[in-house]
This record gives C-alpha cells, sequence and structure tokens, in this order.
C-alpha cells in the first residue's frame, strides 16, 4: 500500500508531532531538540505515520 500525504496533511503532522514529542520532554524536565524538525521533514510518508502512531497521534 502506498501512502501519498499532501503538503499541508504532512506539515499538520510533523507540527502535531513536535508538539506531542515537545509535552512529554518538558513533563520529564529534560531539554528538547528543536533540530528534530528537520528529521521529521525529511522522512517519508509511511515513516512519519509510524512516528505518529508512537506519539498517539491518529
Amino acid at each position: 500500500m502506498k501512502v501519498r500525504m499532501s503538503d499541508k496533511e504532512k506539515g499538520n503532522m510533523i507540527t502535531q508531532i513536535m508538539i506531542s514529542m515537545k509535552q512529554a520532554a518538558f513533563a520529564e524536565n529534560k531539554p528538547f531538540d528543536e533540530g528534530v524538525f528537520f528529521d521529521l521533514a525529511f522522512m517519508s510518508d509511511k515513516e512519519l505515520l509510524r512516528v505518529s502512531k508512537l506519539c498517539g497521534i491518529k
């Protein structure tokens, strides 16, 4: 199955993942590296879906 998201959908998903990861880091009193955005931005759609499930999104 080939997964294809629009740029807007991908951007929204990356934003949700970043928010979730940032909240988790702050809840544990740990620093959050904003550089993770670039890792997410270059992931395939399938990889982003996998990460979003791990973060409890969708």
